[in-house]
């Protein structure tokens, strides 16, 4: 992909978009379709649709990718690269950079907390049988 360039890119019903632990490079912004968000170990965490923005915790925090987003649907999206994310950041008013910042942060740790959970579920109803 170009840097420094708005590109909008088709993914296929079931395609992945990109994967836990995938580096952070770009932040992806649905123009048409769905696009579900899985933990590591498949639990859903959300579904997007047109209008949502995501892929911008691993890439705010700067750590890889701590989920899995698959197209649910044929799905038009925007790649947003990262020098337009790092200038747009850069540029904003710095309470409104900290508050992003803030809130990536608690998505990515409630992610995790929610998959913790899921797990522990999972294995007191595998006891149960």
């Amino acid at each position: 992909m170009k840097k420094n360039k708005l590109e909008t890119k088709t993914f296929k019903a079931g395609e992945i978009i990109y994967s836990h632990n995938d580096p952070a490079e770009f932040i992806f912004l649905i123009h048409s379709g769905k696009v579900r968000i899985e933990s590591k170990h498949g639990l859903q965490l959300g579904i997007l649709e047109t209008g949502e923005i995501f892929g911008e915790v691993g890439h705010i925090i700067e750590t890889p990718r701590t989920v899995t987003a698959i197209a649910i649907t044929n799905s038009l999206i925007k790649v947003i690269d990262e020098k337009t994310v790092k200038e747009k950041m850069n540029n904003a008013d710095p309470v409104l950079a900290a508050i992003i910042r803030g809130l990536s942060l608690r998505i990515g740790d409630a992610n995790a907390l929610a998959e913790k959970h899921w797990l522990e579920l999972s294995v007191y109803k595998s006891l149960g049988k």
